[in-house]
């Protein structure tokens, strides 16, 4: 990766974490806060009254979000990043890297006995026993970043997302951002909002006289970070 390219997607990496902030404000993956009403009892210093006691604190029920397991991140990774005109560089060794042989943090455990055991168990029988699913977790999130940095870091890896992309325009545009958000989020509708932040992002890059590869880069950037996309 040359280094002027490594510099632009740090900076692109910043921007998309605050997207992602952004994006997360009715995300699936942002919690409530119980507030504890006995915490809030008026007159702490006076006696409890035996006859009408103070109200218990109330355990919420919780919903487990369910995050797809290697198997989904690492297909459709492989779906949006591969071109058959000009390829990413070593992309099975990134999806390895960074998500198939990180069945620990993605779920799904590996096949001792299967084609894919020398990649997947990495000679680990214990790897054959984990779950089919695994919770969303911060080493998690930062494996696919480091995915979604490297893969990007690359202009084939922008050029293999546009290929998919009905493009009318060099510039992005409301509907070619949406085909882009599409890619990523096979199961959710991109509202108005969230393509109203992506466009002000690019309007910003424009405006700093940034090419459109590079509008385009750090679009894609901000959609592969954001993590709602594995919420089956």
């Amino acid at each position: 990766m040359k280094e002027t390219t490594r510099i632009r997607i740090f900076s692109f990496a910043i921007t998309a974490v605050v997207l992602a902030q952004l994006f997360q404000n009715c995300s699936h993956f942002g919690q409530f806060e119980v507030v504890d009403y006995v915490s809030l009892n008026m007159g702490s210093g006076s006696n409890p009254d035996v006859n009408h006691p103070a109200p218990q604190s109330a355990t919420l029920p919780t919903q487990r979000v369910q995050v797809g397991n290697k198997i989904y991140v690492a297909q459709l990774m492989r779906e949006i990043f591969t071109s058959t005109t000009n390829p990413v560089p070593r992309l099975e060794d990134l999806i390895d890297a960074w998500i198939f042989n990180r069945g620990g943090q993605y779920g799904f455990g590996c096949d001792p006995y299967g084609t894919h055991s020398g990649r997947d168990c990495g000679g680990e029988v214990t790897n054959s026993t984990l779950p089919l699913q695994a919770d969303d977790s911060t080493v998690r999130e930062s494996f696919r970043l480091q995915f979604c940095q490297n893969v990007l870091g690359t202009d084939q890896g922008v050029h293999a997302v546009l290929e998919k992309i009905n493009l009318r325009s060099v510039v992005p545009t409301s509907e070619s951002v949406k085909q882009a958000y599409d890619l990523f989020y096979r199961s959710d509708e991109a509202s108005e909002h969230t393509i109203s932040i992506l466009l002000d992002l690019d309007r910003s890059l424009a405006l700093q006289k940034e090419p459109e590869i590079e509008r385009w880069r750090a679009l894609i950037l901000a959609l592969c970070e954001s993590p709602d996309w594995q919420i089956f």
